[in-house]
Formats: C-alpha cells, sequence, structure tokens
C-alpha cells in the first residue's frame, strides 16, 4: 500500500493484548480517526486464541501485538501470525523498552515497535509507515537502540561470523542444542565455539556475555 492509499483507504487492525483495557482504548482511538480510517478486524487475548484467525473473514493489514501475555509470548507469536497472513506487518505495542527484546522482536519478524505510552499522533505516523512498507520504532528508543548496536559491535569485532551467530543464539536465550539446530551444527560443534565466544572476551557464562553487551 502507497502512502496515498493509506490516506484514503481503510486501514484493517489487529489487536493481541490481554488487557482488555487497552484492548478497548486502542479501539476507540483507532475507530475516531478519519484520515486515515481504520477497522479493528481482530481483537485476541492471547496467541493461544490463535486458531480462531482460521475463521476471519477480512485479513488485517497491521497487528498491534503486546509481548507480555500468558502462555506464547508476543515475539514467540511472530511467526505463526506470519504464518497466518503473510502479507500482514506486526507492530510490537508493550511497555518493555529492553534492546535485547527490541532486537529479539525484530530478528523473529516485527516491523514496528511501539510503547503503550506512545497512543496518539507517534502511533499514527509509525502505523502508516509500516502499512507503506517501511519500518518503525519510536524515536526516543531508536537512540537507545543505536547506543546498545555499537557497544555490541564493538564486542563482537573480536568474534568470527560463525561465533557471532552462536553468541547472538545465547543471547536470544536458545540452548545449545536449539542453537546447533538453527545453524545445522554438530552439539559438540556449538559447544566448541562457545569456549572460545567466552575464551575471547574473557567471560564464563551466559549472564556475563549479556553483561557485557550492556555495559
Amino acid at each position: 500500500m502507497n502512502k496515498d492509499m493509506a490516506s484514503a483507504d481503510t486501514i484493517k487492525v489487529g489487536i493481541i493484548d490481554d488487557s482488555e483495557v487497552v484492548r478497548r482504548l486502542l479501539t476507540i482511538f483507532l475507530l475516531n480517526r478519519i484520515d486515515p480510517a481504520f477497522q479493528v478486524v481482530l481483537e485476541l487475548e492471547t496467541l493461544n486464541q490463535i486458531g480462531q484467525l482460521n475463521s476471519l473473514a477480512t485479513t488485517p493489514d497491521i497487528i498491534l501485538l503486546d509481548i507480555d501475555m500468558p502462555g506464547v509470548k508476543g515475539y514467540d507469536g511472530i511467526p505463526l501470525l506470519q504464518k497466518c497472513f503473510p502479507e500482514c506487518a506486526i507492530i510490537m505495542f508493550t511497555d518493555h523498552d529492553d534492546d535485547d527484546l527490541i532486537m529479539k522482536c525484530i530478528r523473529a519478524g516485527a516491523r514496528g515497535y511501539l510503547k503503550k505510552d506512545s497512543i496518539g499522533y507517534e502511533m499514527i505516523k509509525g502505523i502508516i509507515s509500516v502499512v507503506n512498507g517501511g519500518s518503525y520504532i519510536s524515536p526516543r528508543l531508536t537512540r537507545k537502540l543505536f547506543s546498545h548496536l555499537q557497544i555490541k559491535n564493538n564486542v563482537f569485532a573480536e568474534l568470527t561470523k560463525r561465533e557471532q551467530e552462536i553468541a547472538e543464539g545465547i543471547l536470544d536465550g536458545l540452548s545449545y542444542k536449539l542453537i546447533a539446530h538453527k545453524l545445522a551444527l554438530p552439539i559438540d560443534t556449538v559447544r566448541d565455539h562457545i569456549k572460545r565466544v567466552y575464551r575471547k572476551l574473557n567471560i564464563n557464562s551466559r549472564g556475563e556475555l549479556a553483561a557485557l553487551i550492556r555495559i
């Protein structure tokens, strides 16, 4: 959808959040907009209800997705939603501003990241940007994220590409077995790489790696 279409067409929205108050406020806010106009075509309390999507009559253009919900977490639900709606863009809508969590959502396929206190002009700007094929992260989070990435790049500069991939898996909280499966490597090879990562960075644990990135 191009920018002119975003101004003329109704943008179809899905909302997945375990707070009824948040869902209601978002719905009221969006339905009172005229340019662009919005239609809320999906409301779910949790991603555990994802089976209901098979009977959905109208496909959303975007889904506003919470992270911290009972059962399936938002970042784990992104691939499930993309499988149901390949053309739909996901915007995280959350209270969390942790750098690693933002990156985890982006790597999972999120196209936007908005704080829950951004209802208003910033939310509309973000939705339009994503609907038009772009991406959007709240500016205050962008500055914080760039600082985080610069630190991360400095830390990872000592590692080989494979070691960086494995370090990313560690930071994402994956087990050795899942890292091995993701990278199509024997688990013993993963263990050897992890030992080299720890040795190069002079650390001894996952926690120390995470702390090093946050320095």
